[in-house]
């Protein structure tokens, strides 16, 4: 499963508008354990995420996503 989610992290990264893909992102984050996020945390690129935070993308999708990454 954080296999999934990084992959899915990636692809929000390349991505211009990638609101299903952040959508798809939480519902993964929900379902991984923490203890196995935080085995990939070294892979966890979250710039991608924080970037889009500055442009016009809804803040309250992109909250939800950062609070499970944050979490630990």
């Amino acid at each position: 499963m954080a296999a999934q989610a990084l992959a899915l992290l990636r692809e929000v990264a390349r991505l211009e508008a990638p609101l299903e893909e952040l959508r798809a992102l939480h519902s993964v984050l929900q379902a991984v354990p923490l203890n196995e996020l935080r085995e990939q945390v070294a892979e966890l690129r979250l710039g991608p995420l924080f970037s889009l935070l500055n442009e016009n993308h809804r803040l309250e999708e992109l909250l939800k996503i950062l609070m499970p990454l944050l979490r630990f």
